[in-house]
């Protein structure tokens, strides 16, 4: 069984070996792991109710909550017995601040884009649902208009060992989060998804969508992956703290190791191909080197092409997509009200005779139809887009792959070395088309009062509620079918995002270390190269070593959390 204690022996040998910021990383890693300090990191997708999960579980506002992307800076808040807070700078120093200043440092309007350079806040605060010493990490929205703020996001999942995804009960839990928790789960022992908002959703759907997300996140995250259904705004997160608080008492000590062991292989796999690179170059003549680095270079460059292809391929498929779905619903939409026209007529049938039960009966037909059209409709057209978005998502990703796979093969050709095999991510799946039904929710306005309607003849009162009912029609008719749309081009959406999530994964798996090589390269050339050349020797070795080593730690402190 691996502890972490041999990690920490481990860690020891591979520090030195490592770039400044990463060893900051494996040390905070490492120091966790011997404290026992499990951290939870609860991400997701902007305005999901990241912030508002953070401050139910410590039972008072910590962290600011808004209407707009808000968190740009990951914020850690402890368990502990006392409320303090400090702000650690990128630049390595810290210093303590009052709870007033956490909103102005983290949110997008106090520092927008992280421009103040802020490497984490940290607050220590109660909790009557978790053990002393939890770590609970709020992390920026992904899929934010904010850049910067998916970029803070991606960071905090560098260390992390159970996750909370927070998504909505509507719209359904989307392909991007389901690609960002498969991320995350490559570190992370174990997760829960929050599904959120559900007061804002029909009692009567809650049991289909949470099936729905369960259903959904079984396949990328595993059947075990508990579906919390709550409102944050109305209740507190009671069967999650449950979860949270069993999880941490039961496993927490093995989920830590098991994370830690992912966490340092991964560090130390991408620290030793950049050396390797680095080594390479500079063993080289200079004007031998220089060669090579224009080389190289160029095959960087192609690769940064390819993925902007594989981007713009991603894109342009999904506004192909757009374009057609838009044309389909005119088309549909125009269909449905010709229907209504005709069902309707020139006049209310004669029976009922009472003029206003014929327009009731009248008015529910019309509703159903459109339903059902607009339904119809839905499945058709989503099936067509479904098909559209599988073959663009497959195409681009396969071919990212197989360029990227050349361009290393091109780079170690180059270097005359061998370069490890990289460990991309495996496809995620399909993008599913979301389980939606669309019901008639139509608004019915009545045309005159009870009272008055009574003194008018009945032919008057059936001409009039004639009318009435074929301009509700006009306007009732189309809204199933705009509510299929907007649920489609949300899907859209969020299907591209995914498919860039995945690209930008086999990118850092493919080729980051290669950029990072070369750029240590180009500045490690000097009067001390050869001191340099015995220098990164001397770490490779190191490395290799470690590479094996944690290969059976990560095995067996993997089985050991389970």
């Amino acid at each position: 069984m691996t502890t972490a204690a041999q990690l920490a022996h481990l860690a020891e040998r591979a520090r030195p070996c490592l770039p400044a910021g990463r060893a900051r990383l494996l040390d905070d890693t490492i120091s966790r792991a011997l404290a026992g300090r499990v951290r939870v990191l609860v991400l997701g997708e902007a305005k999901r109710g990241k912030s508002t999960l953070v401050n139910s579980l410590f039972a008072r506002d910590l962290l600011p909550t808004g209407a707009l992307p808000v968190t740009s800076v990951a914020t850690t808040v402890t368990v502990a017995s006392t409320v303090d807070a400090e702000v650690r700078h990128r630049d390595g120093h810290a210093q303590p601040i009052g709870l007033a200043e956490v909103a102005d440092l983290v949110s997008e309007r106090g520092n927008p884009g992280n421009a103040r350079r802020i490497d984490s806040v940290r607050i220590t605060a109660p909790s009557r649902y978790l053990p002393e010493g939890t770590e609970v990490v709020d992390s920026p929205g992904t899929g934010s208009v904010h850049r910067a703020n998916t970029e803070e996001a991606a960071r905090a999942r560098d260390s992390v060992d159970l996750a909370v995804l927070v998504v909505a009960a509507d719209p359904p839990v989307s392909q991007a989060e389901l690609s960002l928790a498969t991320e995350v789960l490559r570190t992370a022992a174990s997760a829960a998804v929050v599904v959120n908002k559900i007061d804002l959703v029909r009692a009567e759907d809650l049991a289909e969508i949470v099936a729905f997300t369960r259903a959904a996140v079984t396949q990328p995250l595993g059947a075990g992956v508990p579906v919390l259904p709550l409102s944050l705004r109305t209740s507190e997160p009671a069967e999650l703290a449950a979860w949270l608080g069993e999880r941490i008492t039961r496993h927490g000590e093995a989920d830590v190791v098991a994370a830690t062991a992912r966490t340092m292989r991964r560090e130390v796999a991408a620290a030793l191909e950049a050396l390797r690179i680095e080594h390479e170059l500079l063993r080289r003549s200079a004007e031998d080197s220089a060669d090579v680095v224009r080389a190289l270079r160029e095959i960087l460059e192609n690769a940064r092409t390819a993925e902007s292809a594989a981007v713009d391929h991603v894109h342009g498929v999904a506004r192909r997509a757009r374009a057609r779905l838009d044309t389909s619903h005119e088309d549909a939409v125009d269909a449905a009200v010709a229907s209504a026209r005709r069902l309707l007529g020139a006049a209310l049938p004669e029976q009922p005779a009472r003029p206003e039960a014929a327009a009731d009966l009248m008015r529910k037909e019309l509703g159903d139809r459109a339903a059902e059209s607009g339904t119809t409709w839905f499945h058709q057209i989503g099936a067509e887009l479904e098909a559209t978005a599988q073959a663009g998502a497959r195409q681009a990703l396969a071919g990212l792959t197989a360029d990227l796979t050349r361009a290393r093969a091109a780079a170690a050709g180059v270097l005359e070395i061998r370069l490890a095999d990289a460990q991309v991510p495996e496809p995620e799946a399909a993008p599913r088309l979301p389980a939606l039904e669309i019901g008639p929710e139509v608004a019915w306005r009545e045309l005159v009062t009870t009272a008055l309607a009574g003194r008018m003849p009945a032919p008057i009162r059936r001409k009039r509620l004639h009318r009435h009912l074929a301009g509700w029609a006009e306007a009732a008719v189309p809204r199933p079918f705009g509510r299929a749309r907007s649920a489609l081009q949300t899907w859209l959406q969020d299907t591209a995002r995914g498919t860039e999530h995945a690209l930008a994964d086999i990118w850092r798996a493919q080729v980051a270390a290669l950029e990072d090589g070369l750029l240590e390269a180009t500045r490690g050339r000097g009067t001390a190269q050869e001191g340099r050349l015995g220098e990164l020797g001397d770490r490779i070795g190191t490395l290799d070593q470690l590479v094996r080593e944690l290969d059976a730690a990560v095995s067996a402190a993997t089985a050991t959390a389970r």
